[in-house]
């Protein structure tokens, strides 16, 4: 998508104030207003052991022949209250390509340290960007082998001694598969790939998360049987080997867009989208035996009609959290549900977003807790601007119930 300049430059100047309500807060830099905000999609969040907060984006930068999308980064060192993001916003890719969906994980020991992956949508081919220490961030991003194009959506997490651990869908060879590398030298090498999803059809949208015994999870869809299914694996030897896929939806439906989160005692949530009532419904399952069984499966959206997507989770202590977009036609929000009981039993969905219906949606959540508990949310308002790619918003709870004063976050470039 483009922003034309003049357009954007009367969209920072005037459209908060006539648009928004005074809950929302534009930053204080009339001086230094950049010459053009590019419209986001597909943010990024994470915490280091010092509760900063770390946000990445794709961003729109230009017509072609320029460079369409980019990886932008912008750093919190006060718990969300202000960002660094103007009067600029780092371009952390700088590149003549398509660079999306970025994948984000900071150290939680040692040097706080942030490491990203993204895919090219011109050629597939995934990369690798990282910060030297804090904010400063080597460049260019480094391709991670193999080279080439055909590898879509990778995504990252570290297990205690700063390994790298990536899988993507793989659609060389005229086929769809889950892929697994691992670094334990910063990126500098990597391991052979390795297919874990040993599918007879299509596999893809994989997930991951390590757990504190560095045990790696990953879920992912797989149609082999004709209708998509969530799949499991997990190596517990650094990435060697991994166990046979077991499947963890169970309905007729569809189920699709996976993701995974594991908390301090080991324990697994899994949700994903499922049809198996009729819509587009939110399910969860877990894992308390690291992955040999999971309970059965519960819809924790309980909205007849609903159009459920972009399904995230994560966890702190024994609480759970869950948000998603409802796509349905009186919704077009991002909703929250939440487990105190480590996922026995939900909260009905609580509205999170504002976006007006009428104009867009909101979508794309990305979220993480921090040391004191603390939910950072952050999603992608498309009414803003009156089309899908929008402008990134955050807030966050305590509670899961009440939430802070919603902040654009500009990416200004």
């Amino acid at each position: 998508m483009t922003i034309r300049r003049a357009f954007v430059i009367a969209l920072v100047l005037g459209f908060a104030f006539a648009t928004w309500n005074a809950a929302f807060r534009i930053p204080h830099a009339s001086a230094q207003i950049p010459a053009q905000i590019g419209a986001q999609r597909w943010p990024s969040i994470d915490v280091d052991r010092k509760n900063k907060l770390y946000l990445m984006m794709s961003v729109a930068t230009g017509n072609p022949p320029s460079p369409h999308s980019q990886i932008f980064f912008t750093l919190s060192n006060d718990g969300g209250r202000t960002w660094d993001n103007l009067p600029q916003t780092r371009n952390l890719s700088k590149s003549p390509r398509e660079d999306f969906g970025p994948s984000l994980a900071v150290t939680k020991v040692g040097k706080p340290r942030a490491y990203a992956v993204f895919h090219n949508n011109n050629g597939g081919g995934v990369f690798l960007v990282q910060s030297k220490k804090g904010k400063k961030f080597k460049t260019p991003p480094a391709m991670v082998p193999p080279n080439g194009g055909g590898r879509f959506g990778p995504r990252m997490a570290l297990d205690s001694t700063e390994a790298l651990n990536i899988v993507w869908g793989d659609t060389q060879d005229f086929g769809r598969q889950v892929f697994f590398v691992r670094s334990t030298d910063m990126g500098a090498t990597w391991t052979e790939p390795l297919e874990i999803s040993k599918s007879s059809g299509l596999a893809f949208e994989p997930e991951i998360a390590v757990g504190p015994d560095d045990a790696i999870n990953v879920v992912w869809e797989d149609a082999s049987q004709g209708t998509s299914a969530i799949m499991f694996s997990r190596s517990e030897d650094s990435g060697q080997t991994f166990s046979d896929p077991i499947r963890i939806s169970k309905g007729e439906g569809s189920a699709t867009e996976a993701h995974i989160a594991v908390d301090g005692s080991g324990r697994l949530s899994v949700v994903w989208v499922d049809t198996s009532e009729g819509d587009l419904q939110a399910f969860f399952s877990r894992s308390v035996d690291g992955g040999q069984t999971f309970s059965d499966p519960v819809n924790v959206s309980r909205n007849s009609g609903a159009d459920i997507h972009k399904i995230f989770v994560t966890t702190f202590n024994d609480t759970v959290y869950i948000a998603y977009n409802n796509d349905e036609r009186n919704s077009h929000q991002v909703y929250l549900v939440k487990s105190d009981d480590a996922g026995l039993s939900f909260s009905n969905p609580v509205q999170v977003s504002q976006a007006d219906r009428s104009r867009g949606r909101a979508h794309s959540v990305s979220m993480v807790a921090d040391k004191r508990g603390i939910l950072h949310i952050v999603w992608i308002d498309s009414s803003i601007v009156g089309n899908d790619e929008g402008l990134l918003i955050y807030s966050n709870t305590q509670d899961g119930r009440d939430f802070s004063a919603h902040r654009m976050i500009l990416a200004a470039i």
